[in-house]
């Protein structure tokens, strides 16, 4: 039970994503089929670690020297396939979106399966390109746009010997034509193409580039053949190219839409456990192994939720000592003050003072570190809770002249809210404003003051103290 509590949330995260890498590896190896480079680089890793191990010096360095530059090697010798395969995660988001939905094939299978049995019986040779959901135009030079119905008819007056293009290849792409003529990327493998032509090395060095299907027609032989996957097939029987065809299209352009959960679960199942295992193998001896660091971090207290009605007077301590423990010095390093943090809610606070008993849950942290201590483990907060009350102002005025009577006195504003301790009971009517000396003034006269409250009560927040007097006289006997 220990090893599962020693498992984070963010541990899941990192093993799914070192998983995701590891099988995105292991598609790249089956695809450019070099299984035997990558044991001899895992043999070099073997004896790498061994010469550290047993401290020998020079084969070490050798070793560390080829590393070192190991990333570049590899871009070099895989350009192709790793541009495939940036392209392919570059597209894998968009094209299930912008997938039209599934049309009937039949028409197009039954025109090629025709026009390739006529150029069999005539001796005319054809190489006929059925994209996947790759994309092919990188890898596709010369030729000419059309944009026509597939036909028997078209496509055997394409690769008649008199036609301009019938030494390229012909594009089918969404039941139509869409290029003639097309140059492609001859194959290198001399395995497959030791006694076939130009146009089988380009099926196979299309295939071994994309997901397309290529049909081939031999003017020499009189065969049809099929490539995929870098695999050239020679047909028996156009019942056998139909069977091709068929499963082309309805892996490529399903009927229904795929389920990504179904596909996760049912597709490639020995490669996915495979990288899922070797990324929790890693994840156990790299992270699980490391030695567990503790730290302690010195944070202050923070509040949340904190309404002008409630009023933090003192917090004791106002700084704790959290204690952290991780797997790693290097995940110490990377905590700041922006990632730890100590946090009382307000609904927690009461007048007065509140203990707080600190817990796990008032510190924020990182989720791949865990809390082991709080000192102090109680915080003292002194508040004070305050409701919303409106009273009146009046000016306080002074030493008018006897020869003189106040006809009307204007405040403005008139009122004021201020806050107030919730237990206070023993209110005043009404709030007085500083004394104003009247004693010089002779007529009506506007002056600045401010009110004057109990030390007790508060401003709301942006509300002034300051407000307009205006004291409107008269002299003593005027009607």
């Amino acid at each position: 039970m220990e090893f599962f509590f020693g498992i984070h949330l963010v541990d899941l995260f990192d093993i799914a994503i070192v998983a995701i890498f590891i099988y995105i590896g292991i598609l790249f190896l089956k695809q450019t089929r070099s299984l035997l480079a990558f044991i001899g680089v895992s043999l070099l890793a073997i004896i790498y670690a061994l010469a550290q191990t047993f401290h020998l010096y020079i084969t070490a360095l050798a070793l560390q020297s080829f590393f070192s530059i190991f990333v570049i090697i590899i871009a070099i010798v895989f350009q192709d396939e790793l541009k495939r395969s940036f392209e392919l995660l570059a597209t894998s988001g968009t094209r299930r979106i912008k997938k039209k939905p599934a049309l009937s094939f039949s028409p197009t299978i039954f025109s090629i399966i025709q026009a390739t049995s006529n150029l069999v019986r005539k001796k005319h040779g054809a190489l006929i390109i059925i994209p996947g959901q790759e994309l092919i135009e990188r890898h596709l030079s010369g030729g000419h746009v059309l944009d026509g119905i597939v036909t028997p008819s078209l496509l055997e007056s394409i690769f008649d010997p008199k036609s301009p293009g019938h030494d390229g290849a012909v594009v089918i792409g969404k039941e139509r034509i869409s290029k003639f003529g097309a140059h492609l990327p001859l194959s290198q493998n001399l395995k497959q193409i030791k006694d076939k032509g130009t146009r089988h090395s380009a099926a196979i060095g299309i295939s071994e580039k994309t997901d397309v299907l290529a049909v081939v027609v031999s003017e020499e032989r009189g065969e049809v053949s099929v490539a995929k996957n870098g695999k050239l097939k020679t047909l028996k029987d156009p019942q056998e190219l139909e069977k091709y065809l068929e499963h082309h299209y309805k892996e490529k352009f399903p009927e229904k839409p795929e389920n990504f959960w179904g596909n996760l679960f049912k597709k490639r199942l020995v490669e996915k456990s495979v990288a899922l295992s070797f990324a929790c193998i890693l994840w156990f001896f790299v992270i699980f192994q490391a030695e567990i660091v503790q730290r302690d971090f010195q944070v202050p207290i923070s509040y949340t939720n904190i309404s002008e009605n409630l009023i933090i007077e003192e917090t004791s301590p106002d700084t704790i000592t959290v204690t952290l423990s991780a797997r790693g010095q290097g995940i110490m390093g990377g905590i700041g003050s922006e990632s730890l943090r100590a946090i009382i809610p307000s609904a927690e606070i009461d007048s007065g003072v509140t203990e707080i008993e600190m817990e796990k849950r008032h510190i924020t942290h990182p989720f791949n570190v865990s809390v082991i201590k709080i000192d102090p483990p109680v915080v003292s907060v002194t508040a004070q809770k305050y409701n919303e009350k409106e009273f009146p102002i009046r000016a306080n005025i002074v030493n008018l002249s006897q020869d003189l009577s106040i006809k009307e006195t204007q405040v403005v504003p008139e009122k004021i809210e201020l806050l107030i301790p919730e237990e206070e009971e023993d209110l005043p009517e009404y709030i007085l404003t500083e004394i104003i000396d009247a004693s010089e003034i002779e007529e009506t006269t506007t002056f600045e003051s401010k009110i004057v409250f109990s030390p007790q009560y508060r401003l709301q927040q942006d509300v002034s103290r300051n407000v307009a007097v205006t004291i409107v006289v008269e002299e003593d006997g005027d009607d």
